[in-house]
């Protein structure tokens, strides 16, 4: 068996479903480019619930130990800040929904400022982490969905390609 041919490798990338994650470690959009003139549409808006919770979660004062030499209590410092946790928790609610849409996309794009992207890579499970073709180190969640594919360079230009059916 000999390697397929050039143009249905050709016509096969280019009806490749493709997603793209931006996100920060308190909002996450997914866009989806699925074949050809289907554009880039938006999949998922997520939202940390860390806005809604930090209030509650945090108490006004740290909790207290007793010294042993004498009458002096410290507080207790916790190991993994509010912050931290909440982007992890993030993270697995994203890498969760991820997971759960493996069968509808073949090659993934994760866009995310570098420590939110590391996080998020250590949430990821394998068959999803598999398909990440590309990561870019950029919070780029501020912007829209056009700026963010000429900010991806040359995937951002199959992308757009795709789009626009050329």
């Amino acid at each position: 068996m000999g390697k397929a041919p050039a143009s249905r490798r050709a016509t096969s990338e280019k009806t490749q479903r493709t997603w793209v994650v931006v996100a920060d470690g308190g909002h996450a959009r997914v866009l989806e480019s699925s074949h050809l003139h289907s554009g880039v549409t938006m999949r998922l808006d997520l939202v940390s619930d860390a806005t809604q919770t930090a209030g509650r979660l945090a108490p006004d004062r740290l909790p207290r130990t007793q010294e042993s030499g004498n009458a002096a209590r410290h507080g207790i410092e916790p190991r993994l800040s509010l912050k931290d946790y909440e982007k992890r928790v993030f993270a697995a609610r994203l890498a969760a929904y991820l997971k759960g849409g493996l069968s509808s996309f073949d090659r993934l794009i994760l866009v995310a400022p570098m420590r939110f992207l590391n996080v998020l890579k250590e949430a990821m499970p394998e068959v999803v982490a598999r398909k990440i073709s590309a990561t870019r180190r950029k919070d780029l969640t501020w912007m829209t969905d056009a700026q963010v594919l000429e900010q991806l360079g040359s995937l951002g230009r199959q992308l757009r390609r795709a789009r626009e059916g050329a």
